[in-house]
């Protein structure tokens, strides 16, 4: 049971980490830490002849920052060989851990020097910032030998946490836009802090603690830009609960007790250490401190969900874009009918659409199946004039690839007005309406378990439009061409999912605007068959999206401050549609229809409905 668990746990990560998605909000990935985020700097400087570098890792393993780094289409290399990791192992924010080289950089140093460098900071990449673990060390060591008492370690910690907050305002200033920013696991649950004593474990529990809370407080005070990462909530349910998420071993290292995991490989390596065949994706812990590969492809998998909830969550205001659009349909449909003259009636269309969303910019691939009621009645105001009324209920339920989803519930009102005369025709028509999304549910592999996170939101929309023609009448057929201009402003509610764990996020209010500009050419026949009159029809269009653009969408941690925007699904501004169908009059009063719409040419999208209806003339 525990070996199924541990492949699925695998082959779960090597599919997250293969190929690169697709997104473009980064042009690159830039890393500033200690080694949690070095992949190979102190390996490359102590011992250059060791190829590839070695990690703080079960080796030839890699470390969080650079399965996300190749999750977004980057191979992350050491700054010593001239990449853009710049994290070294050993580093502090402030001071560095006992025995380590001097010439290791601080944090503070390699930001200083990063930003000191001429090249200018790249405002499109995704910077990181991981430390303050070694501060902690660095305190608690001077407590050890007496050079420091409890309180002075407690606040040259708190003074770190605080330089690493002017450390990101620094990059902030210079023109980064999006940084993701740890905070430190609890380092008094590692191998290494439990194996020193209760009190020695509780006192590095407190000092995490404490870095923690003034990070926190200090990521409150800055701008938009910080991707939190709760790496202390993350780890501590995986270490109170290590077999859901595949692991067997959360308290020793896989490398040995008094191993360091960076002279650490598997058996038969020549390293140093080792570790048995499988613990590198069976413990929580290569060393005393440092994860496995398992663990940090895990952490990884955490950071990918947090950079991809605001495009899944974009497509909310998209869905409620279709079920607008389709309401807007079934009354142009009426009054196409009101150009030819028609009479006061009532009418009810019911539509099914299946809509499919590609992976775009990132966001999944995402399918629904939409139904659209409406009802309404049509009076005759005139020779030339129609007026008509309308009430639209639809239901949406949408899927993401990879599990999670939507619903979304909307209720529309519609007015409408008609002129026609001779074979022209114009009309104007407007629409309100309330939305509700409930079930909004992300999905985050995290190892061997699937986590689930959901919440609920509400939303509104406002829109018109204006339409016209001409009819060409000959025997028996009718064609001409047609126009139609439709805006819409789409709005959905921030919402706050409803846990507090680490994965759980809120997300800021979003709007979706559209500005449709349509242009096509009708055919429509009248043929009489037995007693009944039948009219195909055919209707090819072009439609142009001004306001089709990226949006970004505004998230944040549940657990932990800061908050950052990022793009999301991305709509084509040009395709093609379709409308398809035959009505037929039954009685003298009554008519029917069923139809198709299709939409083609879209790279973002494809939507194809099927509708059917009756109305009653008075």
């Amino acid at each position: 049971m525990l070996r199924t668990r541990h492949l699925a746990s695998a082959i779960a990560a090597s599919l997250l980490f293969s190929a690169a998605a697709a997104a473009t909000d980064f042009s690159q990935v830039v890393v500033f830490g200690d080694s949690l985020s070095d992949n190979g700097n102190i390996s490359l400087a102590v011992a250059p002849n060791i190829q590839p570098p070695l990690r703080f890792t079960t080796n030839p393993g890699k470390v969080a920052i650079e399965n996300v780094a190749s999750q977004l289409g980057y191979t992350l290399s050491p700054s010593l060989l001239g990449g853009t990791d710049y994290a070294w192992g050993g580093a502090g924010v402030n001071n560095n851990s006992p025995g380590t080289p001097a010439s290791v950089p601080t944090l503070t140093m390699q930001v200083n020097g990063y930003l000191a460098s001429g090249a200018g900071v790249d405002s499109r990449a995704l910077y990181s910032i991981w430390g303050g673990a070694n501060d902690i060390f660095y305190h608690a060591t001077a407590v050890a030998y007496g050079q420091e008492t409890s309180a002075q370690a407690q606040g040259g910690t708190a003074v770190a946490a605080q330089q690493e907050v002017k450390l990101i305002g620094q990059l902030q200033a210079a023109g980064v836009k999006n940084i993701l920013v740890f905070n430190l696991p609890n380092i008094g649950l590692t191998p290494s802090g439990t194996a020193q004593g209760p009190a020695a474990s509780a006192s590095l529990t407190g000092l995490s603690l404490i870095f923690n809370g003034q990070l926190n407080a200090g990521l409150s005070q800055l701008g938009t830009g910080i991707i939190p990462i709760n790496a202390y909530s993350l780890f501590s349910e995986v270490i109170a609960n290590p077999q859901a998420y595949g692991f067997t071993n959360a308290t020793a290292p896989a490398c040995g007790a008094g191993s360091s995991s960076v002279q650490c490989g598997p058996q038969g390596s020549g390293l140093p250490y080792t570790y048995a065949p499988g613990t590198d994706q069976s413990y929580v812990f290569a060393d005393g401190v440092h994860p496995t590969t398992a663990a940090h492809a895990l952490l990884g998998q955490y950071v990918m969900s947090v950079i991809r909830a605001p495009e899944q969550i974009s497509l909310l205001g998209e869905s409620a874009l279709a079920a607008t659009t389709a309401q807007t349909r079934a009354v142009r449909k009426q009054m196409l009918t009101d150009s030819e003259g028609g009479e006061t009636r009532t009418f009810v269309n019911i539509d099914y659409g299946h809509q499919h969303f590609n992976a775009v910019n990132g966001s999944p691939r995402t399918n629904s199946n939409n139904f659209n009621l409406t009802l309404g009645v049509d009076a005759r105001a005139g020779d030339h004039l129609s007026a008509g009324l309308a009430l639209g209920v639809g239901q949406t339920n949408a899927s993401f690839s990879g599990g999670g989803g939507y619903k979304l519930q909307d209720l529309t009102g519609l007015g409408y007005l008609t002129y026609h005369q001779g074979g022209g025709y114009v009309g104007g028509y407007a629409d309100f309406g309330q939305s509700n999304f409930s079930n909004i549910e992300r999905r985050i592999q995290l190892g061997a378990m699937q986590r689930s996170e959901s919440g609920s939101a509400d939303g509104s929309h406002l829109g018109g439009g204006l339409n016209g023609g001409w009819w060409f009448d000959f025997s028996g057929l009718r064609t001409g061409p047609f126009a139609n201009v439709e805006w819409q402003t789409i709005k959905v509610a921030g919402y706050n999912e409803s846990g507090n764990d680490s994965t759980a996020m809120w997300f800021g209010r979003q709007q979706r605007d559209a500005l449709i500009s349509t242009l096509g050419w009708r055919l429509q026949g009248h043929w009489n068959v037995g007693n009944t009159v039948l009219s195909p029809y055919a209707e090819l269009g072009w439609n142009h999206d001004s306001k089709a653009k990226p949006r970004a969408i505004m998230a944040g941690s549940n657990s932990m401050n800061g908050s950052f925007a990022l793009t999301g699904f991305i709509p084509d501004k040009t395709w093609g549609s379709v409308d398809l169908g035959v009505s037929a009059q039954l009685t003298p009063s009554m008519t029917s229809w069923i139809g198709y719409n299709g939409r083609f040419s879209d790279s973002s999208q494809n939507y194809n409905s099927f509708n059917m209806g009756v109305r009653i003339k008075f």
